[in-house]
């Protein structure tokens, strides 16, 4: 697995704006599959490459001496699956940028059509040499960095998404790896212990690896279901969008990770589920997060 997403820059504004494209295709090495076995990319990753997006601009604006990395997001929403086959239009607005952190939002589109939104999101920005080379960073970014010119501007037009994939696509399981305790449709306990062996560690970051946070919340949208499955409440919430989310502390490999869930409102539209994920007892991350009956 390579946990760098973003496939072409197409324009870059330093310190304002980026718009780059990212193709869902067979050689992703972490596609989900949906509720109907359909691939995807999962929406916490498009999340992360949307934040990847506006890393490269924040480094790109700072002559790559400085990296952000993630901090707060006020909200981040799915409006519908990327499947495979499929192309994500990507853009981030850089909001506010100083020598200490960058905040900024950021939108990706399918044909035209909104797919992911992230708002309020907030990075301290963080000595490069600390986390991966500069020259290895300046090398990475001229591989993608392909602005397009005012006459070659056209839409970027998706291909019809591949709903019939082959089972044997490969697929990466996001997940915790045990659930401690569980009190149905209350509460649930899971642990994760945090492996040097896991693939995204070469690219966050080679000089100090830490779980990406997106990792995590992709495993918490798992755990979210298996809770789900577990309360068999009358009616079927779907995922709609995490909030408050702000990650405290960096989790490094040999951790253990334990992540507490509990219902923190509940009625026949909505629902809205608590995380709050430790190590060794302290906190290293906590967000809301909102389930929807669909057509709600």
């Amino acid at each position: 697995m390579r946990f760098l997403f973003v496939d072409q820059i197409l324009e870059l504004n330093r310190g304002e704006y980026v718009r780059g494209i990212k193709h869902i295709t067979p050689d992703d090495a972490c596609l989900g599959r949906d509720e109907q076995g359909r691939a995807i990319f999962p929406s916490s990753l498009i999340g992360e490459t949307l934040g990847q997006l506006a890393a490269w601009n924040v480094m790109y604006q700072n002559d790559f001496h400085k990296r952000p990395v993630a901090g707060i997001v006020s909200c981040a929403t799915v409006h519908r699956p990327a499947y495979l086959g499929e192309t994500l239009e990507l853009e981030s607005f850089i909001d506010c940028l100083d020598d200490s952190a960058v905040q900024y939002h950021s939108i990706a589109q399918i044909n035209g059509e909104k797919v992911f939104e992230v708002e309020g999101a907030l990075g301290p920005l963080v000595p490069m040499p600390d986390f991966i080379d500069d020259d290895e960073v300046r090398r990475q970014f001229a591989e993608i960095y392909r602005p397009v010119s005012e006459e070659e501007k056209v839409p970027v037009v998706s291909a019809a998404p591949i709903l019939n994939a082959d089972r044997t696509v490969p697929c990466y399981v996001f997940s915790f790896d045990r659930i401690l305790q569980v009190e149905p449709g209350v509460s649930l306990l899971a642990e994760k212990r945090i492996s040097r062996s896991a693939p995204y560690f070469a690219d966050h970051f080679p000089n100090n690896p830490v779980l990406p946070m997106t990792v995590l919340l992709e495993c918490k949208l798992d755990l979210a279901r298996q809770f789900l499955a577990q309360a068999a409440f009358p009616v079927n919430y779907q995922f709609s969008s995490m909030r408050k989310i702000k990650m405290n502390e960096f989790v490094h490999p040999g951790a253990q990770l334990v992540c507490h869930v509990a219902v923190k409102k509940r009625d026949e539209k909505e629902c809205v589920l608590t995380f709050r994920s430790e190590v060794n007892g302290k906190r290293v991350c906590v967000l809301e997060m909102l389930l929807r009956v669909e057509g709600v």
